[in-house]
């Protein structure tokens, strides 16, 4: 999902437009005329009762995943949320949570509930306020590996999937990501690491110390892979065919449940 630019600063997309589903959901809010107190607490517990459930779905519809990497369901901060889960937590919380209103006002909050997801969908359908989508290809540009041997970028072609992360070592949630990519076995995916604006020494040292090795570990000191896709945040994981056409990309840390559905045959 293509990224928000604020300035020079990339905002996650979803979290962004879910602030402003929130913030809808604020202010149509009032139209309940709920005491205060009442009104904050049907309010938060929407919000939270969304978030957990769109979770919770995502977890279920990917149990593979998740049962190699449990702890990631609670890891909050990374992909992986249902837009139906949102929708059945906050509207089981208001009926719920304002069971006793009279009729009226029971109908007007599913309408504000119902206002507010619509509002979700479309503007994560839609994303008027995204960047625009990187090149479908990449680059004409020769890399060299760590020892030294040229590779031509629009080259790299695979059977298999053919996966792309730009990567520095002082990047936590590139180490996360290389960490996820090292475990994979090599008959998966085709992996391309490329280090961008560090030194040979600094690329090496942090993989040897990992043990980790992929298909090809090149360097891009100038980063100039990193300005041709126009992405100023790391890491950025790319997914592409067997002819080097982009087929989807994920900026930031990257999921074990999103790697797999990356690696799905049917997708």
């Amino acid at each position: 999902m293509p990224p928000i630019m604020l300035g020079h600063v990339p905002l996650p997309s979803a979290p962004f437009y879910a602030a402003l589903t929130a913030l809808a959901l604020l202010m149509l809010g009032a139209l309940l005329r709920l005491p205060r107190t009442r009104q904050r607490q049907w309010l938060s517990g929407t919000l939270v009762a969304a978030l957990i459930g769109a979770r919770l779905i995502y977890v279920v519809l990917h149990p593979e995943a998740y049962r190699q990497a449990p702890l990631e369901a609670v890891t909050l901060w990374q992909s992986g949320y249902h837009p139906l889960g949102a929708l059945l937590g906050a509207g089981a919380w208001t009926l719920w949570r304002l069971r006793d209103l009279p009729v009226r006002q029971r109908r007007l909050a599913t309408g504000v509930l119902g206002t507010c997801s619509a509002l979700w969908w479309g503007l994560n359908a839609w994303q008027p306020l995204a960047v625009e989508p990187p090149p479908t290809h990449l680059p004409n540009l020769t890399l060299n590996a760590l020892d030294g041997t040229p590779t031509r970028l629009d080259t790299l072609t695979s059977g298999p999937p053919l996966i792309v992360v730009l990567w520095r070592s002082d990047c936590r949630a590139c180490r996360r990501t290389l960490a996820r990519l090292a475990d994979l076995n090599r008959d998966a995916a085709t992996v391309v690491t490329v280090n961008e604006g560090q030194t040979l020494l600094q690329a090496a040292r942090y993989l040897d110390a990992r043990n980790a090795s992929f298909t090809h570990d090149l360097r891009d000191p100038q980063q100039r892979l990193q300005a041709y896709f126009d992405m100023p945040a790391l890491p950025l994981t790319l997914r592409l065919d067997s002819h080097g056409r982009l087929l989807d990309y994920q900026m930031g840390d990257l999921s074990t449940a999103h790697l797999m559905r990356w690696l799905s045959p049917t997708t």
